[in-house]
């Protein structure tokens, strides 16, 4: 009976071959998962705010009070801020800050008189939400090129103003901050981690996610 004759070289060889295939298969699915973990872990783990442009807004604002007076427990009228995007900025979500240079005892004298939308006075809403933890009122909608929103349609002043204070020069600071709509980027971004429940809540029906 003839000896078998088997070529373990040939078998180590191949045997070599397989598991280094096994390994580039191996090492290309670890590069793959990590090179897309740390791809979308930016945008899904981390801050999960995609850019996909710069928002530039118009704010037109009638700061214009008669005579350049503020006078105690008065309402002053018709003097609205209006808040959009220029074109080709994406749609955003909005707050508002109204400060002054001025307050009695730490506590504000003026504030907006707050635009409600007819769908929202309607239902018993409102259009804007405010905050204690920033002091900024949240819109309930978005902007966009067509889309603008009226953050105020006057001011009220209170009674505290205080007579020692008389021709004191007041100045009125009215700041807007704008985040992108989409991806619901506000649940992230560190600015916007004050809003009010009651926001997120009302915002849910205007949230776009792709």
């Amino acid at each position: 009976m003839e000896d078998s004759v088997f070529d373990y070289n040939h078998l180590g060889n191949r045997f070599n071959k397989v598991v280094s295939l096994l390994i580039i298969v191996i090492l290309c699915f670890l590069i793959f998962y990590f090179v897309t973990s740390a791809w979308f872990g930016e945008s899904e783990v981390g801050n999960k705010v995609f850019v996909i442009g710069d928002i530039d807004l118009e704010v037109e604002s009638n700061l214009e009070f008669p005579d350049n007076l503020l006078e105690p427990n008065k309402i002053y009228d018709n003097m609205q801020t209006t808040i959009t995007c220029l074109e080709g900025t994406d749609d955003a979500y909005i707050k508002v800050k109204v400060e002054t240079d001025y307050q009695v005892a730490g506590h504000h004298v003026l504030f907006p008189i707050l635009f409600v939308s007819p769908e929202h006075e309607a239902a018993g809403k409102q259009t804007w939400i405010y905050s204690e933890l920033d002091d900024c009122y949240y819109y309930v909608g978005y902007i966009s090129p067509e889309i603008t929103a009226t953050f105020n349609t006057g001011f009220i002043v209170t009674n505290d103003i205080n007579n020692i204070d008389k021709s004191k020069p007041v100045n009125i600071t009215i700041t807007v901050y704008a985040i992108q709509r989409y991806y619901e980027a506000y649940k992230y971004e560190q600015e916007w981690t004050f809003a009010p429940d009651e926001w997120k809540e009302e915002i849910k029906q205007y949230d776009f996610v792709d």
